[in-house]
């Protein structure tokens, strides 16, 4: 045996590991539907941001358990992202041939529901693909990335947490408090990632912080305005669907309240802890 064969399993179990985390990444994304329901994912307009949301998780889990387990061992990015886009392809084939086969695409279906199928099955490539996205910013070595990349998922891991309620408790009894922790939910998960997100560079932490807290806005008023333009949600009073811009300006008047509470929830956390790293840093310090 020569000294060149030796590392060769140390390389394998790597990636193997990885690849394990993408598999479990992507599952973990899909598990509150999967509990409650036949397919492997939502296929329908009014569970249109959830079925993105399930999609893009996965991507998500999977990045940050790379990103933190890399911290401690050589641990190889794109086996993950090749699990999670295997569990996602495998979920995208089996519901669209349940749905092919309601809709009867293959035996001449009306042109109605032909074209409600290519219409999911874009949107749900498009959430494929948008969970690669989030792998590779949450497994990022740059915390400034990191954060902007859960700051990106914080308003669909709201929705993720919204269905394992009811994936366990079930239809009719959700908790009283469960509207009010899925509406501040994505401003406290923003806030705790620009907290562990710094400060120092700080000329790249203010670019995180303004991105982050930028991109909570905008998701929030995404994914309100695609739920009142599919019926999911009643429209705010005085509003019709024939007004998109008017909706849009109202669903940003309604969410901008999440990024100050973001925004407070990080200022008041960095000055807590740079106020504990202080402390530290003057106890290590001789007598």
């Amino acid at each position: 045996m020569t000294d060149a064969s030796v590392p060769e399993p140390t390389k394998a179990r790597p990636r193997i590991l990885s690849f394990a985390i993408g598999v479990a990444g992507g599952i973990l994304g899909l598990m509150p539907w999967l509990m409650s329901a036949g397919t492997p994912l939502p296929i329908s307009r009014d569970h249109a941001t959830l079925l993105f949301s399930l999609v893009v998780l996965g991507g998500v889990f999977a990045g940050l358990a790379v990103h933190f387990l890399g911290r401690r061992r050589t641990t190889a990015g794109w086996p993950a992202a090749l699990g999670v886009a295997l569990v996602h392809l495998i979920a995208v084939g089996l519901s669209f041939s349940v749905l092919a086969d309601e809709l009867r695409i293959g035996d001449g279906g009306e042109e109605k529901a032909m074209l409600y199928f290519a219409g999911m099955l874009a949107g749900t490539i498009t959430a494929v693909l948008t969970a690669q996205l989030g792998f590779h910013m949450t497994s990022s070595p740059s915390p400034g990335v990191v954060s902007v990349g859960v700051a990106l998922a914080a308003v669909p891991f709201a929705t993720w947490v919204g269905r394992s309620f009811v994936a366990f408790a079930g239809e009719g009894s959700p908790p009283e408090y469960l509207p009010a922790l899925l509406r501040w939910l994505p401003a406290v998960l923003v806030g705790a990632a620009l907290v562990w997100c710094g400060v120092r560079p700080v000329w790249r932490r203010v670019v995180a912080w303004v991105m982050s807290l930028l991109a909570l806005w905008l998701v929030s008023a995404l994914f309100m305005t695609i739920e009142y333009a599919f019926g999911i949600r009643e429209l705010p009073a005085g509003a019709t669907a024939r007004e998109p811009m008017r909706v849009l300006l109202m669903v940003l008047d309604e969410t901008w309240l999440s990024v100050v509470a973001a925004f407070v929830i990080a200022i008041v956390g960095t000055a807590v802890r740079m106020l504990v790293e202080w402390g530290v840093s003057r106890r290590g310090e001789p007598a």
